[in-house]
């Protein structure tokens, strides 16, 4: 067992304090002055020992069509080290038992804190069998670090059993609230608990959660709320915080954040608490102005921060917070209770609230990030109403069109322009390393953007699902939503009715693009039918997935990767860590169907799988 690390406090200098052993749970100083580990290499170069700490972080500078590095350094940087070791065991859940992925040992896994500017140090040990993995800091930028965005097939190999991977990477983001989850292509067997939050706090942040300490969902007057919904294994209501029946404990007369995360693979929840507005203050990470509503709808990799106040008459109080599930598959609500004493010498209640299966109606109560707004019986609001309160420089522009296609099979197809729809899949070389001129042709849907612009993606959904559309090293602008048409109104053969851009928007993209600017998400529902616009500035040089993130819906090949700015990263450039790639160098055949289509006849695709198009071969 790694060495317990003395703690220490703000201000105590790099001579008081020694990391003892990296791979314990620990908050310290980097580099050690008299560390026993050997210097790591960060991209190739040679780091550790002294005072200075050198980081490699990417400019806007070419030659030719390459990205160069320029050196920055960072002196007397924290770090924050977390040591993830990866395993299963078995839970019980709803009366079955299942297995289940853990890290440490643990259900929830630990939620990552972190302030601004320091470094993050995560080593991810694969201790189960026959498994592989990556992990991805979702809604990072990870500028001048892509090669620890943690997705198989663009940033690293896979993780094999019993071997290790050191992500570790200079947090400058902006504070607010993220998550890590796996992303590989197989998925684990068992329920997958190797997801939870990550928090980044304000550089002069006290009393956050040191890493291994404490109770890291609730501190101060902050309060995590992370829900997964054990999709594809468990049928049942999903779990908070990783119960069924999580306690939230407050004070009275006391504001608190509540960061809300929806940390699952595929279902989207109505968010509530009873008797109580909620006050969003931010979304995905990012801060806008406060804004009132009785309900949040947030989908799989959305999150919001709420402010909200308990002002209760009686000693003690306890109430339901509920997440009600939008499909009708979802029969029951993911339940919470949340205890309120007016001072700390009373003890919470320990009964449970009354209307346990009750809650807000949905049809008169305000609803946030609503999409079929076209139901008039819903008092429905945009994701677009909520105000930003800070946004990108806007740069010369351009514009791609893309649409999703979704067969009555499952098997799911995106087509950028004038190409054919393609369904995704993960080349077994990481695209980072193949030469930019190739990718087009040997990584399938490959959007290739320029550097230093202002890029506007058009998406037209003509599919039945909602999708929760997630990029990858960047925030972009929700600039317009085409939210006319209802998942209810598809036909038997799973058709919409599908929106034009004419219909979906109230003014033409062009003027849309000229006189709006959007709240920043990095994660935001293209409707189904309908259509949505995204901005975002190409200053992040790399190769970034951007795909639904229900992750059936991703596998099937919903997904596409944007090539920013060509940049190449040489092999002799990773870590010396660096996950191997030596089972991975056969390519993948691509395979030509055509596809049958009762809207347009016969559409010639391009499939990842000789079952893609299944039975409309």
């Amino acid at each position: 067992m790694p060495n317990k690390q003395e703690s220490f406090k703000d201000g105590d200098s790099v001579e008081e304090k020694i990391l003892e052993d990296r791979e314990s749970p620990s908050e310290t100083l980097v580099p050690p002055s008299n560390s026993d580990e050997q210097p790591r290499t960060k991209h190739g170069l040679l780091i550790g020992g002294g005072m200075v700490f050198l980081v490699i972080s990417l400019v806007s500078i070419t030659v030719g069509c390459v990205y160069f590095y320029k050196i920055s350094t960072v002196t007397k940087t924290r770090t924050k080290s977390y040591s993830f070791e990866t395993g299963q065991s078995t839970k019980e859940v709803g009366g079955k038992s299942y297995i289940v992925n853990t890290i440490n040992g643990n259900i929830p896994a630990p939620a990552v804190h972190v302030r601004k500017g320091e470094v993050l140090s995560v080593k991810v040990a694969n201790g189960i069998a026959e498994s592989e993995l990556t992990v991805h800091w979702h809604g990072l930028h990870l500028r001048g670090f892509q090669v620890y965005d943690g997705v198989e097939g663009i940033t690293q190999c896979v993780i094999k059993p019993q071997t290790s991977y050191l992500y570790e990477y200079t947090v400058d983001e902006q504070p607010g609230t993220y998550w890590y989850h796996t992303h590989n292509q197989k998925g684990l067997l068992g329920l997958d608990f190797i997801r939870g939050p990550l928090i980044i706090h304000e550089p002069d942040a006290v009393d956050i959660p040191l890493p291994g300490s404490g109770d890291s969902y609730q501190f101060g007057s902050e309060r995590i709320l992370f829900y997964y919904d054990l999709f594809p294994y468990y049928k049942g209501p999903g779990l908070l915080n990783g119960d069924q029946l999580h306690e939230i404990k407050v004070e009275n007369g006391r504001e608190y954040r509540f960061r809300i995360i929806n940390g699952g693979d595929k279902y989207a929840y109505f968010f509530t608490i009873d008797g109580h507005e909620l006050t969003v203050v931010a979304t995905d990470g990012f801060p806008v102005e406060p804004y009132k509503t009785d309900v949040i709808h947030i989908h799989s990799g959305e999150r919001f921060d709420i402010l909200i106040a308990f002002d209760i008459s009686t000693p003690t109080e306890s109430l339901w917070v509920r997440a009600k599930g939008v499909s009708s598959s979802q029969k029951e609500d993911v339940l919470g209770v949340i205890r309120v004493r007016k001072d700390s010498s009373i003890p919470f209640e320990t009964e449970l609230p009354p209307d346990k299966n009750g809650g807000i109606d949905l049809k008169t109560a305000k609803i946030l990030n609503c999409l079929h707004v076209e139901k008039p019986e819903h008092n429905c609001h945009g994701i677009t109403e909520l105000v930003p309160t800070q946004l990108p420089p806007l740069l010369d522009s351009e514009v791609h069109y893309v649409e999703v296609f979704v067969l009555g099979t499952g098997a799911m197809f995106m087509k950028i322009a004038e190409r054919k729809f393609t369904q995704f899949y993960l080349p077994n070389i990481p695209a980072l390393f193949t030469p930019a001129a190739d990718r087009e042709s040997k990584h399938a849907n490959m959007l290739s953007v320029s550097a230093n612009k202002s890029v506007t993606i058009v998406l037209r959904n003509q599919g039945w699902s909602d999708h929760p559309m997630h990029l990858h090293g960047h925030h972009y602008e929700v600039l317009a939503l085409g939210t006319k048409k209802a998942p209810d109104i598809c036909d038997e053969n799973y058709i919409c009715p599908l929106l034009t851009l004419e219909e979906a928007f109230s003014e033409p993209i062009s003027d849309i693009l000229a006189t709006r600017r959007g709240v920043l998400k990095d994660s935001a529902i293209l409707p189904s039918g309908g259509a949505m616009i995204l901005r975002f500035n190409t200053d992040n040089p790399g190769v970034w997935l951007f795909h639904c993130h229900v992750k059936a819906h991703m596998l099937e090949g919903l997904t596409l990767a944007v090539n920013e700015g060509d940049y190449l990263l040489s092999r002799d450039m990773t870590p010396g860590d660096y996950p191997a790639c030596e089972k991975s160098e056969k390519k993948k055949e691509e395979v030509t169907c055509s596809c049958s289509d009762v809207r347009s006849g016969n559409v010639e695709m391009v499939c990842a799988r000789p079952w893609g198009c299944g039975g409309d071969n």
